[in-house]
């Protein structure tokens, strides 16, 4: 993490050190001091070059990049998208007003008759205002899917929109941005880091499951329903234990059939990968989840993965807690498996309403047995009276009863946001070490 942390600021080092190297050099004198044209249009370039940068970051951080993900995970790097891409605002509003108005104080004209004159005049400027337009739609397009007020697929056709913008706004940088005109050297830099970053892009989203599809050969084989409205859908492959997932992994997944090829979805491995199959146990939660019964067996299917670090290798404890709420039972499942197989003293604790809810109850049961005293499961009930085991829901001191020694041990987290919320709260003040808290959430 530290590495790439050293490598972003770096470019921002770069970026902002001959900004301001330009500027105070400029042919017209120094531009950060002199009249308020002049620092109207640095200011104005320094927000332009920054809203580009972020904008190829925000490509890394969501392109899957394996060298980035493992550094982070791809579920803390979602979430710093969302943040990037609301402040990014902020720049991309900046950049056009603030250099519009340095130029009309230059020419002693409005900013009316300025933009006018850019988008008559000035190579690329008119597309470059598309490409803006288009960006900030799409943000404000996010902003609705946060609220529940569009659609998934919706705000997904709309953020590919965002390649044709960003390819609409690079021509006028290198047609009119002083920055890079004046400067073949930072305009071979500039250049180089779209090569990098879209490089990195078709290479982990194209190329890759593209390769792995080809490799492996991935199908679905059959399909099992664990519950009223949850299916197990079991892949099979050629030379699957070439398959680099590890138990607690989830992977995007593509089916390739009339009503689903169109649409790609993140699901978790919900049993210990054994090179001959994948499981992934699936919850009618929306449209998509709601047709996987009817998948055929035999059709292929395009996985982009494994994703994700909530795995064992990052709990460093010898005995383990395992929290799952509902279907987050699933990347919970297959950690209980791998981590009593290790040898590690493992309790599972899984919230659900009621126990028709319950998910691999007798898998769990057999695992427990197995496992020969390293692996206890506790089913809790929040809402079924006749559950003759723990009722209620998991607050403190139900975790303390139950695992008294929470100090001592790594905690994996699995559930609905709202629980995830309130039980790592629980844990922070039980003086669980951060570091011991391990969970990932996939939420717009």
């Amino acid at each position: 993490m530290m590495r790439w942390l050293i490598l972003l600021f770096s470019q921002v080092l770069i970026i902002v050190g001959f900004w301001f190297w330009y500027h105070i050099n400029h042919p017209m004198g120094n531009l950060l001091t002199g009249a308020t044209f002049g620092q109207f249009l640095a200011w104005g370039r320094l927000a332009g070059l920054l809203a580009a940068f972020a904008i190829l970051l925000q490509i890394i951080l969501v392109g899957r990049v394996k060298w980035v993900e493992r550094a982070f995970g791809l579920d803390r790097l979602t979430r710093l998208h969302h943040i990037i891409g609301f402040s990014l605002v902020v720049l991309l509003v900046a950049h056009p007003i603030l250099v519009t108005a340095g130029h009309a104080m230059q020419a002693g004209s409005g900013m009316l008759a300025q933009w006018l004159d850019f988008f008559r005049n000035w190579e690329g400027v008119l597309a470059a205002a598309v490409g803006l337009a288009i960006m900030l739609a799409a943000i404000l397009f996010s902003v609705a899917v946060v609220l529940k007020k569009l659609r998934y697929e919706i705000w997904y056709a709309t953020h590919l929109s965002l390649y044709i913008a960003i390819a609409l706004a690079f021509g006028h940088q290198l047609a009119v941005g002083s920055d890079l005109t004046d400067n073949r050297w930072f305009a071979a830099y500039w250049i180089a880091l779209y090569v990098f970053t879209f490089g990195n892009l078709i290479f982990y989203r194209v190329i890759r499951p593209v390769w792995m599809f080809s490799r492996h050969r991935f199908a679905v084989e059959r399909l099992v329903p664990e519950a009223d409205d949850v299916t197990s859908v079991y892949i099979n492959g050629r030379n699957l234990a070439a398959f680099p997932v590890e138990a607690g992994q989830f992977m995007l997944v593509r089916f390739l059939a009339p009503g689903f090829r169109w649409e790609e979805h993140p699901f978790s491995m919900s049993c210990r990968p054994d090179g001959r199959k994948i499981r992934l146990t699936i919850k009618r939660l929306g449209d998509f989840t709601r047709r996987i019964p009817d998948l055929k067996p035999g059709t292929p299917v395009i996985i982009d993965g494994p994703h994700g670090v909530f795995t064992a290798r990052h709990g460093v404890a010898s005995k383990i807690l395992l929290i799952a709420g509902g279907i987050g039972i699933t990347p919970i499942r297959s950690l209980a498996e791998e981590l009593a197989a290790a040898g590690r003293n493992v309790v599972l604790l899984y919230a659900n309403r009621n126990h028709q809810s319950l998910v691999f109850a007798k898998e769990l049961d057999e695992l427990e047995h197995a496992a020969s005293g390293r692996l206890q499961v506790v089913p809790v009930m929040s809402d079924d009276p006749a559950w003759p085991g723990e009722k209620g829901r998991l607050d403190r001191d139900r975790i303390v009863r139950l695992v008294p020694d929470v100090v001592a041990r790594d905690v994996y987290l699995c559930g609905p946001p709202p629980m995830m919320k309130a039980v790592r709260a629980i844990l922070i003040g039980l003086d669980v070490p951060r570091a011991h808290i391990h969970y990932e959430r996939f939420a717009l």
